[in-house]
């Protein structure tokens, strides 16, 4: 089992029933240089300011797996988050002048402040939604088709699969990038409003495939192989945003049993080490062209570990990453790092669905 992706590696016979979740936490610790053409929120000020902070995500990913027959699965999947922004840049204190709307701990930008994706963003000027929030992120149908299945025994597991994404509506409704002016006392009349640059859903439906490899072996590594998967939007969402498209390339080796470390209620079945490469082209909002620092590559090597049990198999993985962004042009200096933690969980039941299973 890929840690952090426990549906993976897996074929199921005809009838079979697979539960599995994935439970993720994720920080990014963000950093750009200034913003060019931005001022300070409810002035004719520039900004003369770096942006930092930090970005948590948790996300519990839900699902399960059906035998459809002996060559094809179908998986479905559900995704509940909550991502949370720190601003750790400069605020309105008190004895300043505070622009109406505002207040006193209030972002001095309108790019950044200290929120969830669970609330709406509300423009403080207009009151017009610019973020609906929620727990709800996307779901996944991938249809998986068994090349080479060898279940649990030693040999290949060649797996093809294809999908929807279906799009949930807690997303972003204007570009971030996009200028106006709220207020006719201000001398400069484009720029910036307030906005968010994160959210759970992307409001666009997505097509994806993949092609995964793996094989079992009696020798270390006992278990190795990878996925590849390519990602792309249908269309656009319903407010003009045209997501990237998406590559990821993920390699996994597995040890195979340690059995210094055994209870009666668990055992260390494997220690691993997993690098994940993912990479997004430019997306696009209507009117406004190509998204800043929207293109990026993703480097994120991982340990894992996987325990067996009488109620399932559990794993734990821990990884450490970095995003590098394209210097396109309108692009600005950025640096991210990322650290993670997975926890995940599979069963396969002992039921079977007896109209499928011959």
């Amino acid at each position: 089992m890929p840690v952090g992706n426990s549906d993976r590696g897996v074929g199921l016979g005809a009838g079979e029933i697979m539960l599995f979740a994935d439970y993720n936490e994720q920080t990014f610790d963000w950093w750009h240089a200034q913003v060019p053409d931005a001022y300070i929120v409810g002035t004719d000020s520039p900004e003369n300011f770096e942006h930092n902070g930090l970005l948590e995500n948790q996300s519990l990913n839900l699902g399960i797996t059906i035998g459809l027959n002996d060559y094809w699965n179908v998986s479905l999947t559900q995704l509940l988050s909550e991502r949370c922004m720190t601003w750790d840049g400069p605020v309105w204190e008190e004895g300043e002048t505070i622009p109406d709307g505002y207040n006193v701990g209030d972002s001095k930008t309108v790019h950044h402040r200290s929120e969830c994706s669970s609330t709406d963003f509300v423009d403080p000027v207009t009151n017009e939604v610019k973020a609906y929030g929620g727990y709800l992120g996307d779901t996944r149908i991938n249809f998986k088709y068994l090349l080479s299945n060898v279940g649990k025994g030693v040999g290949n597991r060649v797996f093809l699969g294809a999908g929807l994404v279906i799009a949930n509506n807690n997303t972003l409704t204007e570009s971030p990038w996009a200028k106006s002016n709220h207020d006719d006392n201000l001398q400069t009349p484009d720029r910036y409003t307030p906005h968010r640059h994160f959210y759970l859903s992307d409001g666009a439906n997505k097509m994806f495939f993949e092609v995964q490899y793996f094989k079992k072996r009696k020798n270390i590594p006992v278990f190795w192989g990878g996925v590849f998967s390519h990602e792309f939007p249908l269309e656009k969402s319903d407010y003009g945003f045209k997501p990237s498209k998406k590559y990821d390339l993920s390699f996994l080796a597995l040890s195979g049993p340690i059995k210094a470390i055994k209870t009666n209620f668990f055992e260390l079945t494997s220690i691993g080490l997993s690098l994940s490469v993912m990479h997004l082209d430019e997306s696009t909002w209507e009117g406004q062209g190509k998204t800043p620092n929207s293109e990026a590559t993703a480097i994120i090597p991982g340990l894992s570990f996987l325990f067996g049990s009488k109620a399932g198999t559990f794993g734990v993985s821990i990884q450490k990453g970095y995003e590098k962004y394209a210097n396109n042009p309108g692009s600005i200096d950025e640096e991210t790092d990322i650290s993670s933690i997975t926890i995940s969980y599979r069963r396969i039941l002992d039921q079977v669905i007896d109209s499928l299973y011959w």
